[in-house]
């Protein structure tokens, strides 16, 4: 029989969009289609549209050489942002010296000195948090309390990484029972700290930053109750870009949290609408299940069929470099409504484990030989 506690820190928790989603926040897939109606229809995006449709055929097109076609091409409002990124660097690129002229259709859609990149940009941003991932409805996201309920069952303080912008965590489960990580409004990591006795239910590391954080003057980011009033050029969210792992905090410290605690105590981790397609995250993941082989990941993949469920388990084990005949990873097919309010407990949990595996309790002495 597995045991059905759990000790401090042997459940990680990991938030990607598709948690949101049942909130009425539309993931990256979602987000792309919504860059794409716009360009078609709307007078302030349309002109726009002959940059989007040569990005994304050039996307497809890079793709397709690496053999991969249709639903295969990973393209998404992240992947589009990145080529814009890299675009807007022009002489800066590392790769510049080596490229002999920019493609002539790039520059008669790029606009005067790739002033359309740039702007592209700053207006998917601007969208982006002024209505894609803003709560217009608190109802909708009230199965976030479920982290409460499972946290009381639990015991101890829950560890949520989340990989989203919005404030669905926060605004459902009340800020004063989730630690941030700030002191007075202002950035401070030592709020995490395991020591303390007075620790909130949920501790939230937003490795991506949110939506009401923003950089001061001094360069140290803080929070505001009113995201609208934020400095776009300021608003401290990471996005689009392939440098996901910046060497600032709070960025560099989250990520950091997220690779000590999925490889120290961590017995299950439990992804929630993470599509497993983030290099860096997946990167700690790996190094974790092959750390200890007894360690889960439970991936809580969305409502699909049986063949879509196999599907997906393999391709997560292919990310993860994990064999897909392993029990160390397992999949639910249900949304992230259904599972806060109905799958996430420990008995559930406890069925990862059919056998008593008492690696754990000496867990940090494994890891020290």
């Amino acid at each position: 029989m597995a045991r059905t506690d759990f000790r401090r820190d042997e459940i990680i928790l990991l938030l990607g969009a598709g948690a949101s989603v049942d909130a009425g926040i539309p993931d990256s897939n979602n987000m792309v289609q919504k860059i794409h109606n716009l360009v078609s229809g709307d007078d302030k995006w349309k002109r726009f549209k002959d940059l989007y449709y040569y990005l994304r055929s050039s996307i497809y097109f890079a793709e397709g050489l690496e053999g991969r076609f249709g639903d295969e091409v990973h393209f998404n409002i992240e992947s589009l942002v990145n080529v814009l990124d890299e675009l807007d660097k022009r002489e800066r690129h590392t790769l510049y010296p080596f490229v002999g002229a920019w493609s002539p259709k790039l520059l008669d859609v790029a606009g005067n000195n790739f002033d359309n990149v740039r702007d592209f940009r700053s207006n998917i941003i601007d969208v982006l948090r002024s209505q894609w991932v803003q709560l217009t409805r608190k109802e909708n996201a009230s199965y976030y309390t479920g982290l409460l309920r499972f946290q009381e069952e639990y015991g101890h303080p829950i560890r949520v990484f989340s990989l989203n912008y919005d404030l669905c965590v926060e605004a459902i489960c009340e800020f004063d029972l989730v630690e941030r990580g700030f002191s007075k409004r202002e950035w401070e990591w030592r709020q995490f700290d395991e020591t303390s006795e007075d620790s909130k239910p949920l501790m939230l590391y937003k490795l991506h930053g949110s939506l009401d954080w923003f950089f001061d003057d001094d360069g140290k980011v803080k929070f505001v109750d009113s995201p609208s009033t934020i400095d776009p050029s300021k608003i401290a969210l990471i996005f689009g870009t392939p440098y996901k792992l910046q060497y600032i905090d709070p960025f560099l410290f989250c990520v950091y949290e997220l690779r000590k605690w999925t490889l120290d105590s961590a017995r299950v981790i439990v992804c929630v609408g993470y599509g497993f397609n983030d290099e860096h995250i997946n990167g700690i993941l790996e190094q974790s299940l092959r750390q200890v082989d007894a360690r889960k990941l439970l991936a809580v993949i969305g409502p699909v069929n049986e063949q879509e469920c196999i599907d997906e388990k393999r391709r997560i084990c292919q990310q993860l470099k994990v064999d897909a005949c392993s029990d160390k990873i397992s999949t639910r097919a249900c949304g992230a409504k259904e599972f806060f309010e109905e799958e996430l407990t420990i008995g559930r949990l406890a069925e990862l484990f059919p056998q008593e595996e008492d690696l754990f309790s000496s867990i940090s002495d494994d890891l020290d030989n």
